[in-house]
């Protein structure tokens, strides 16, 4: 029996934390598996399980043995992934979470050109602002605008979302188009809250930079939606700040007015976000490597 075998005898041991159902796993005998872990506690000069009549659990030493074993074990297979996927045209299907208004907006677009490219991969899309656990949850990518602080993860920056402060000219005419940025004391605001991906702290970078309380500002609408923000918007309920991805094409056709267009706004930066894998299978390298190009190309976001 191979060193590696006895290794992967030990983890289906541990994770089972019995002899007979890790023996059905590996398809031997339990009297087997017994066998082969006492010759290598032997081999090791240490205990690494403890055996109850019932259940066994690694001791501390083999806590710490185990955790290196599934590392071993992990980079067999990833070599193994390696060698028979290499030169094969990407397939499969991809698993990817993103915000609900990027996703929205933007992916069906960058999918179809994806998929003209590269015809074998499917996608199955979740929308969701909530934050998941993508190593948990089995996702291969995440599109996300915020800080990252899972070590678990990986975050690729691919564009920068550029912000614009905008109003309908239904709501200049009536309530007068702020020449200074004092004037915005006296102007209804709709501010996009609690949502990290769509929460734009203008205001404040205003206050910042320019070196002005903002006193009697009226928040006419604070709400966790984006969405919400910007069709009120739109109706002339008040002035907000967007991405330049929602806004563009209104400003284009004169349904939003953009203020205070000299003013540099902090842009924020769209991830792509993966597991911090050491193998990267070609699917998910396609995609990657096709959606910061896509981002390279389209610039304006």
């Amino acid at each position: 029996m191979s060193r590696i075998d006895s290794l992967q005898t030990f983890v289906s041991v541990v994770r089972s934390r019995n002899f007979t159902s890790a023996a059905d796993s590996l398809g031997v005998t339990p009297s087997a598996v017994s066998k082969q872990i006492s010759g290598l506690e032997e081999r090791l000069g240490v205990r690494l399980l403890n055996r109850t009549t019932r259940s066994v659990s690694p001791t501390e030493a083999g806590q710490m043995f185990y955790q290196h074993c599934e590392n071993i074990l992990e980079s067999i297979t990833e070599a193994e992934k390696l060698v028979t996927d290499f030169d094969i045209t990407p397939r499969g299907r991809l698993r990817i979470t993103a915000m609900s208004n990027f996703g929205r907006r933007e992916l069906a677009r960058i999918f179809n050109d994806f998929s003209e490219k590269y015809p074998d991969i499917s996608f199955e899309l979740h929308i969701s602002d909530r934050p998941l656990d993508i190593v948990k949850e089995g996702y291969d990518f995440a599109l996300r605008i915020g800080t990252l602080e899972d070590s678990r993860l990986i975050a690729k920056p691919v564009a920068e979302q550029k912000i614009v402060v905008c109003a309908s000219p239904e709501y200049l005419q009536q309530w007068g188009t702020p020449q200074a940025f004092e004037d915005i004391n006296n102007h209804r605001i709709l501010v996009v809250a609690n949502a990290e991906y769509a929460r734009i702290n203008w205001l404040r970078q205003f206050e910042k930079d320019h070196g002005f309380t903002l006193q009697n500002i009226e928040r006419k609408l604070s709400v966790n939606d984006i969405d919400l923000v910007y069709e009120a918007c739109l109706k002339g309920m008040g002035i907000t700040a967007l991405p330049t991805y929602i806004a563009e094409r209104h400003l284009e056709n004169g349904e939003l007015i953009q203020l205070f267009p000299n003013v540099e706004i902090p842009v924020r930066t769209i991830k792509v976000v993966f597991p911090q894998n050491r193998y990267v299978a070609n699917k998910s390298r396609a995609f990657l490597d096709f959606i910061t190009n896509y981002f390279d190309d389209n610039s304006s976001h």
